[in-house]
C-alpha cells in the first residue's frame, strides 16, 4: 500500500483513467484504490460516497476544460488570437486526465447517467456561447457557425482517438477551418 497521503486531485486523475479505461462501469472505490495502490479509507477522507466522487469528476472537468480554458484565454485579444489559442488547447487533454479519451469517455457516461448528461448539456451550452462571441469578433454571426465549429472539433476528438494521432491532425483541420472563417 502507498505511504504517501493522497490528494483529491489524485483521486479526480484516477478517476478520469479509470473512465477512459473501462467506462462509467470503472468509477467504483475499490478498484481505483487498487490501481492507486492504497485502501478505500483513503476515498473516503476526501469523499462521502461514490455519488460524491463522480460530482467531483464531473465538476473539475467543468472547472478545468471549460471555466480555467476560457479564464486562461480572456488576456488574448478577442477573435482569431483566442480561437487559435483555444484550439492548441482543446486538443490536448494531459494523460495524467486521461488523454485525448477523456472528454469522449465522459460523453459515454452521460448516455447512461442523468447527473453526467446534464453537466455535458451545460458545458456544451457554455462552449458554445463562448464561441458565438469569439466568432461575432471576426464578423461571423451566424450562431450555426459555433454549432458546426464545435460539432467538428468534437468529430475530429473522435477520430483522433481511432486514429491515434493523438489530436494533432485534428487541430491542423480546426485551425484550417478558422482560417476559412476569418475574414
Amino acid at each position: 500500500m502507498s505511504k504517501t497521503r493522497l490528494s483529491q486531485e489524485d483521486w479526480i486523475k484516477a478517476g478520469f483513467r479509470a473512465l477512459t479505461k473501462g467506462g462509467h462501469a470503472a468509477l467504483r472505490a475499490e478498484a481505483i484504490a487498487r490501481d492507486l495502490k492504497t485502501t478505500k479509507g483513503s476515498f473516503y477522507w476526501h469523499f462521502k460516497g461514490l455519488t460524491d466522487y463522480k460530482t467531483a469528476l464531473l465538476k473539475f472537468w467543468a472547472d478545468q476544460a471549460t471555466a480555467g480554458i476560457i479564464t486562461g484565454l480572456a488576456p488574448l485579444a478577442p477573435g482569431l488570437a483566442r480561437l487559435t489559442a483555444l484550439i492548441e488547447i482543446a486538443s490536448q487533454t494531459p494523460e495524467e486526465f486521461g488523454g485525448p479519451q477523456a472528454e469522449p469517455a465522459i460523453r459515454e457516461w452521460a448516455r447512461y447517467d442523468t447527473e453526467a448528461a446534464d453537466a455535458v448539456r451545460r458545458i456544451d451550452q457554455e462552449r458554445i456561447t463562448y464561441l458565438r462571441a469569439e466568432l461575432a469578433q471576426l464578423g461571423v454571426h451566424t450562431p450555426e457557425a459555433a454549432d458546426l465549429f464545435y460539432a467538428a472539433h468534437l468529430g475530429l476528438e473522435q477520430l483522433a482517438i481511432s486514429t491515434q494521432d493523438n489530436g494533432q491532425q485534428a487541430r491542423l483541420y480546426l485551425l484550417e477551418l478558422l482560417a476559412t472563417a476569418s475574414p
